[in-house]
C-alpha cells in the first residue's frame, strides 16, 4: 500500500488504471486480479478483489449468482 491507503482503493486504483490501458471493463480486470491474488496466496488482496468486484455488479445493477450463492 502506498501513502497509508486502504487496500481496497489501492486495488481499486490499480484496476482502473489496468481497465483504462486495456480497454477492459473494471469489473473485468477486478476478476482478473481476484484469481491472480488467489493462486499467489494472497489472501487479503483476494479477498479485497472479490469484494470491490461484488461492488461494481451490484452498482451496475446485476447480481451475479457467484455472489450471492456463497
Amino acid at each position: 500500500m502506498t501513502n497509508n491507503q486502504p487496500l481496497e482503493r489501492v486495488i481499486y486504483k490499480e484496476a482502473l488504471e489496468q481497465a483504462r490501458r486495456r480497454n477492459w471493463s473494471v469489473g473485468f480486470t477486478l476478476s482478473i486480479m481476484w484469481s491472480r491474488f488467489k493462486g499467489a496466496g494472497d489472501v487479503k488482496e483476494a479477498e479485497a478483489a472479490f469484494v470491490l468486484m461484488q461492488r461494481e455488479e451490484e452498482r451496475k445493477g446485476r447480481r451475479d449468482p457467484i455472489f450471492t450463492e456463497w
